[in-house]
């Protein structure tokens, strides 16, 4: 376990599990501060565009873009989303 002095200099509550073993620790939960860099206010209207057109998506749709991120680590959501976000596909 940590020394005392340690656990003392977080801030709110404390969260201990057990990780393979190991005793860990963490200020839970963890505030991220109020003001956003412009660049990811400058994304969230697109962001929340295109994340609403996924679920416009037919089943087929989906399975298509499912196949298309196969073998690149992302989903197929993410692989749509990405996609519009660096503008590869322009969507309606």
């Amino acid at each position: 376990m940590p020394r005392q002095a340690i656990i003392d200099g977080f801030k709110g509550k404390i969260d201990f599990y057990d990780w393979k073993g190991i005793t860990c620790f963490r200020s839970w939960p963890r505030k991220i501060g109020p003001v956003r860099a412009p660049a990811v206010m400058a994304q969230w209207l697109a962001f929340s565009y295109i994340a609403g057109k996924w679920l416009l998506l037919t089943a087929e749709m989906r399975a298509s873009y499912e196949k298309m991120a196969d073998g690149t680590g992302l989903t197929g959501r993410d692989f749509f989303t990405r996609s519009y976000l660096s503008g590869l596909f322009d969507v309606p």
